[in-house]
């Protein structure tokens, strides 16, 4: 192929850079067609051996290639396939060992002709091995399809990977950080600083992850130790492991902060499995806004928000099935509270599906300091005709709660979950046991006619007599709510009401609504946030319109109504945007914002906002400018807000490190599992579809938000980056949870040489093989004028030639690539003796 190449590029030599392209990927030119056959008419090398496997082997020799493998035509992946000759020398045949016919889905330990071999063996054509399978290699797609008969597959699911696949990574020390702060001057000469620090730090070893999170608020709450725990794979049982701070599964009990163990099923481990929950925050801010979010008396979030409406969706949560506190500080000091509910949908699982929680220890709260011991434990089993059933019981020395409950699928009518739970509790208050019942269903429904998503949940509480365990262990211990939910201390929950709908609108944008509400026995009033919206377009003028309500018991109802308005500036200004916000308070004032929005830069990880507010009611006017950079080491914002009230800087900055047996990376964010890009000497690299990701000046790069159990494809980009090739710029990498999996490239730094080769007095013969001394992965096919393209080349080179197995049809030559050439030209010219 790379001969074709060679006569191709002779044909055009006002093309440099497609010259180079094509010598670097002759996989991707697959439409070129040549009639290798017209090679057996009058080629004065036509009977030699090396022609003769390029003639039979379209252009392909025996060795290793990089080939995209299909099993009975599901993708596998990108590996390095070892060919060897067929016996009739007219087909190269790919060889695997047994581990990776295992790793195909082929039952080796049920195939008499596998059965006793090592996995390490390298076997020949599958045929002779599995009864009816067969292989299909393409060499102008490198594409290698082979065909199993299902009897001999192990029966998963079409996206199963075995967990021998799964990478533990490399040994390595993570820290993530984010820092946000504030300085505000007011009016009346008073200054203040708000500063938060959110830490999360990481130690792997093998399958082993030691996790700590620590943060710090310059508010009230202060220096923080969120969790410290050790955990593991229990890949046998597709389980995790952990042992320290952790939390109660969810999805039956309300979900409860313990020191101690947790063992559960992980449910990521499993094919077509539902990730993690993680609700949506959707809120409207009147100003510049600080949003704060708090989850079992810990602060996990908080960032800046501009004036208008606002959606937080990376949420991290400490633990799932917890509800969430969230409060906006406006500019003026002034705060908005309000609670997000968080709960799952009907508790169902497949067919013979089994999911299970063990869990035991201390109760663990910051803001109470009783600490009684206790247990939980969880079952969840799919039965026949789309039937699960679930149950578990928790424990203490002044606690019993026991809950049974049935989930069905209800085909076209969604599915439905409805269980019970009895509880007993001791308060230690003079009244004996307190007992109380709880019932729960839950509903979820997808109209696919209108891809509508319905999710409802409700709770009610049939006596006051029933408390969950984190309020009996609060109220035991004496512990009262303070500020606006008060009332939670001396009350007990009566109801609970949660709906979710989600309708897309197609090119019109989407429609959502979603709100909770909570009753208390022997109180009136209700515990209530609504937030409805719609989000569309017109050609490319985009608006939405949202409305939020929050209300609490005593406290007057708190309606704000949003309206914002996008339009395109593309003739003027390029990736940029004209806005226009309403934010109104129903029963108070409102506020016009205008301004414009865009992204700058070549990779636009550029983003900036300025704006100007105008209250009429007050007669105030208030302006702000932001700006966010992302770089490949750090994510960084920075904002300003004045107004004749006060005046505010706001700023934050984001990243990360790890240090790996290669040394140490930054990185724009660590979440829970990452890759390490390696690519010695490859600086500036561009990682494909990563905003503003780029290998260091040592040719490494973390690249974010892998998903843990799966294949995830990582590119690197090389074009423009001339004097580095890199021969197999894609890789696949499969990580476990938590894992630093990496992706080693192999780099070649050096000119891209075109080298003409003379023996003698004329050109070396058309088909032979020249391969760089001491290096058998650098090696090329000579063209009908001697000509052989090479990469990598930056050193003084020996070149050893053979076209045949006589002495001499061999020879040897130097190349000298000119100094700094890799920096000047594409490909470089030149002619060499070979001896």
């Amino acid at each position: 192929m790379k001969s074709i190449t060679v006569t191709l590029l002779r044909r055009f030599p006002h093309a440099p850079l497609f010259i180079c392209l094509l010598f670097a990927a002759p996989a991707l030119f697959a439409g070129e067609e040549f009639n290798l056959n017209a090679l057996e008419f009058n080629s004065p090398l036509e009977h030699t051996a090396s022609l003769k496997q390029f003639i039979h082997n379209n252009a392909l020799m025996p060795g290793n290639y990089l080939t995209a493998v299909y099993v009975n035509n599901d993708y596998y992946g990108q590996l390095s396939v070892r060919y060897l000759l067929s016996a009739d020398k007219k087909a190269l045949v790919p060889q695997f060992t047994r581990a990776e016919l295992h790793a195909f889905g082929v039952k080796v330990e049920a195939v008499p002709a596998l059965k006793t071999l090592a996995d390490t063996q390298l076997l020949g054509d599958l045929a002779r091995y599995v009864p009816g399978a067969r292989y299909d290699f393409q060499p102008d797609t490198q594409r290698l399809d082979i065909r199993i008969p299902q009897v001999a597959l192990d029966q998963h699911a079409r996206d199963y990977i075995d967990p021998a696949q799964w990478d533990d990574g490399l040994p390595a020390f993570l820290l993530d950080y984010y820092y946000s702060g504030a300085r505000e001057r007011r009016a009346q000469g008073d200054n203040t600083e708000n500063h938060y620090l959110n830490l999360n730090a990481g130690l792997n070893l093998g399958a082993w992850r030691l996790r700590h999170a620590s943060g710090y608020s310059s508010d009230e709450e202060g220096a923080q130790s969120r969790y410290t725990y050790l955990q593991r794979d229990i890949k046998p049982w597709r389980s995790q492991l952990v042992l320290g701070e952790t939390y109660t599964a969810g999805d039956i009990f309300d979900s409860v902060s313990l020191t101690g163990l947790r063992l559960e099923t992980d449910t990521d481990m499993l094919p077509f499995s539902e990730q993690g929950f993680a609700p949506t925050l959707r809120g409207i801010a009147q100003s510049d806004a600080k949003v704060t979010v708090k989850q079992n008396g810990y602060v996990i979030y908080q960032t800046y928000v501009a004036p208008g409406p606002f959606e937080i969706n990376d949420l991290n949560q400490v633990s799932s099935g917890s509800d969430l506190d969230v409060t906006v500080t406006e500019a003026d000091g002034s705060e908005h509270r309000f609670t997000q509910a968080s709960a799952s949908v009907p508790i169902m699982q497949r067919q013979g599906a089994l999911k299970y929680s063990l869990a035991g220890g201390r109760y663990r709260s910051e803001e109470n300091d009783a600490a009684p011991d206790f247990a939980q434990a969880t079952l969840i089993y799919g039965l026949p005709h789309g039937v699960t059933l679930y149950g578990g019981g928790q424990g203490a020395a002044f606690y019993q709660a026991a809950a049974l409950g049935l989930g069905v699928d209800l085909h076209t009518f969604g599915s439905l979950s409805f269980d019970a739970t009895a509880a007993a509790s001791d308060l230690d208050d003079g009244n004996g046991t307190h007992r109380g019942t709880s019932y729960r269903a839950q509903y979820a429904k997808s109209l696919d006619a209108t891809q509508t998503t319905l999710t409802l949940a409700s709770y009610r509480y049939s006596t006051d007599g029933f408390y969950t365990f984190e309020e009996a262990t609060e109220r035991r211990a004496g512990y009262a709510e303070e500020g606006i939910y008060a009332y939670r201390d001396s009350n007990t929950r009566r109801s609970r009401l949660q709906l979710t709908v989600n309708q897309p609108l197609g090119k019109w944008g989407a429609l959502y609504a979603s709100g909770y509400q909570q009753d208390y026995w022997e109180m009136g009033g209700h515990e209530r946030n609504l937030s409805v919206g719609v989000n569309s377009s017109v050609e490319r003028v985009r608006y939405s319109l949202n409305y939020t309500q929050t209300q609490t018991p005593g406290e007057a109802v708190d309606k704000q109504i949003a309206f914002t308005l996008s339009v395109p500036l593309d003739k003027w200004l390029p990736n940029a945007w004209a806005n226009y916000n309403l934010n109104r308070t129903l029963g108070g004032s409102a506020t016009h914002q205008l301004g414009m929005s865009g992204t700058a830069l070549a990779d636009n990880n550029l983003s900036y906002n300025l704006q100007q507010s105008f209250t009429p009611d007050k007669g105030s006017t208030s302006s702000s400018a932001s700006a966010t950079y992302r770089g490949s080491q750090a994510v960084a914002t920075l904002g300003y807000n004045t107004s004749p009230e006060n005046r505010q800087i706001n700023y934050s900055l984001q990243g990360g490190l790890v240090v790996h047996p290669y040394g140490v990376t930054l990185a724009q964010s660590l979440p829970e599992t990452v890759a390490l890009v390696r690519a010695p000497g490859a600086a500036g690299v561009s990682v494909e579809n990563k905003m503003g990701l780029y290998t260091d000046r040592r040719g490494y790069a973390v690249v974010p938000d892998l998903a843990s159990y799966r294949k995830n494809r990582i590119a690197l980009n090389t074009q423009g980056k001339q004097g580095l090739d890199i021969p197999e710029p894609v890789q696949t990498v499969i990580p476990g949870k938590g894992a630093v999996v990496l992706a080693d490239f192999e780099t070649r730094i050096g000119s891209r040489m075109l080298v003409a080769l003379r023996y003698g007095h004329k050109p070396v013969p058309f088909g032979a093989i020249a391969a760089v001394s001491g290096n058998s992965g650098l090696t090329g096919i000579v063209g009908e004028e001697g000509e052989v393209y090479l990469s990598g080349i930056n050193h003084r080179t020996v070149l050893e030639v053979k076209w045949g197995d006589e002495p001499y049809e061999q020879c040897r030559a130097t190349l000298t690539p000119p100094k700094n050439a890799k920096g000047s030209v594409a490909v470089v010219r030149q002619t060499a003796l070979c001896r």
